[in-house]
């Protein structure tokens, strides 16, 4: 059974500690309520699963897939302990998940009704996760481990970008695609997600030579592009609280990673980092910490210099320029809207191909996929509850967790151009999980040994 925490007012601040080394929130052990004293500890081992044995997954042909595997494991778990609690005002992401089914009896043949399928696996995944993070105790899942897990994730990812740099055409035959019944492997979709592939080649016509755009380890360039933007703001916060060494040798591999950056020529994922990174930097400074926001920006100025140096910008200028893929999208939302007046409430339970365009209506972007999928209501549900955990982390403690909060900040604008139905809505819960739970029980921080500069 799930219940819901109860609001509890925050812990005042310590007087005397403004200047001081901030700790994570519900970083380290917290007095446990009478309702948790009889219960197991939740193993942090599932998110592990997920996080850490990624390249696993995909190299057997099951990385979309990853994630309802995991989540599968956490709901087990999370069923034998019993006592799960949820935060306030999840309901609203319930309604949704139930309008999502209800959506479903609009789906018309074989092909959408997989698809179909694998999204509402993906959202039912991403609501597992959430609330296993939110109910995992800061005794086995402090904020230093669950960043760890994800900055690991982040590295298959930056590995995989340069897969798709250095073999762009390289692709494999994955154990998983060799069993599936061929009228589903046959499925255009479904061979997208079971067959890996380094990098997408395109070449629009009159295009003088192929732009080769990484992908690995997901499915499309653009998944590639919202997985590394949202990945940023954790792999910053990890950075503010790891070892010396340590700390050198991830800002080296955050210099590397402009690499295969450069080399999706993902606008999107330009303006998401660059917005995510502003936003953070004001609302430091309005807490008057001015040393982490200035290292940031510095460094991102270095990358744009590079960026220029390196061509990235007339790479991006040619490819729109060979391309029609703005107007294209601009008339594709376009599309989703009208059409969805015919079906306002359901919608239509899938993306189905488009009246003008090749590609298929509700692709290009989460907010027209939920129009257009799940009506005017879904889109809502949905919406209604990303903009409110945007709104109730917005306050979090101590300073550093910010960057957290930056996550979800930035999932509420990228979803009008970038999907968030796989891992990238995974990774906005997991950051909204544990802000809130550190806040559940009106804490303002653990008792974490190291502690972290928050400015």
């Amino acid at each position: 059974m799930v219940t819901t925490a109860p609001r509890r007012p925050a812990a005042p601040p310590r007087p005397g500690r403004s200047g001081s080394r901030r700790r994570f929130a519900g970083s380290g052990p917290r007095e446990e309520t009478p309702e948790e004293s009889g219960r197991k500890d939740l193993p942090a081992w599932p998110l592990s699963l997920l996080f850490v044995g990624f390249p696993v997954w995909w190299l057997l042909g099951l990385g979309a897939f990853a994630a309802p595997i995991a989540a599968s494991v956490m709901a087990l778990h999370l069923m034998l302990r019993g006592g799960t609690r949820a935060p306030r005002r999840f309901g609203l992401w319930a309604l949704f998940l139930v309008w999502v089914i209800a959506s479903g009896t609009q789906i018309d043949s074989f092909g959408r009704g997989v698809g179909f399928i694998f999204t509402f696996m993906n959202y039912a995944a991403a609501t597992v996760v959430f609330v296993y993070a939110y109910n995992c105790s800061v005794k086995r899942l402090p904020i230093r481990r669950a960043l760890g897990m994800v900055v690991v994730f982040w590295v298959w990812v930056v590995i995989g970008g340069f897969l798709g740099v250095l073999m762009p055409k390289t692709g494999l035959t994955t154990p998983f695609e060799r069993i599936l019944p061929g009228a589903i492997g046959g499925n255009e979709y479904v061979h997208d997600l079971v067959h890996p592939q380094f990098a997408e080649i395109q070449q629009p016509w009159g295009a003088p030579a192929p732009y080769n755009r990484p992908r690995a380890p997901f499915p499309y360039t653009n998944a590639w592009g919202a997985h590394y933007a949202l990945l940023f703001p954790f792999v910053i916060l990890y950075v503010t609280q790891a070892r010396f060494l340590l700390r050198l040798a991830l800002i080296g591999l955050m210099a590397a990673s402009l690499v295969p950056a450069f080399a999706t020529l993902n606008r999107g994922m330009f303006l998401a980092i660059v917005v995510g990174v502003l936003y953070t930097a004001l609302r430091y400074l309005g807490r008057g910490h001015a040393r982490w926001p200035a290292m940031v920006i510095a460094l991102m100025v270095i990358g744009g210099i590079a960026a220029l140096l390196s061509g990235v910008g007339s790479g991006i200028d040619s490819r729109t320029e060979y391309s029609s893929t703005t107007n294209d999208r601009l008339g594709l939302y376009g599309e989703a809207f009208v059409r969805t007046l015919d079906s306002p409430v359901l919608g239509y339970g899938a993306p189905r191909p488009s009246e003008t365009y090749v590609v298929s209506v509700g692709t290009q972007g989460e907010f027209w996929h939920l129009m257009f999928s799940y009506g005017f209501p879904g889109l809502v549900f949905f919406c209604g509850w990303l903009w409110l955990l945007s709104m109730r982390t917005r306050r979090v403690t101590p300073d550093s967790l910010l960057w957290l909060h930056a996550v979800v900040v930035m999932a509420s604008f990228m979803l009008f151009y970038y999907s968030l139905d796989q891992t990238e809505l995974i990774l906005v819960f997991v950051a909204g999980a544990l802000i809130l739970r550190g806040s559940a029980e009106g804490k303002a921080g653990g008792a974490d040994d190291r502690g972290v500069a928050a400015g």
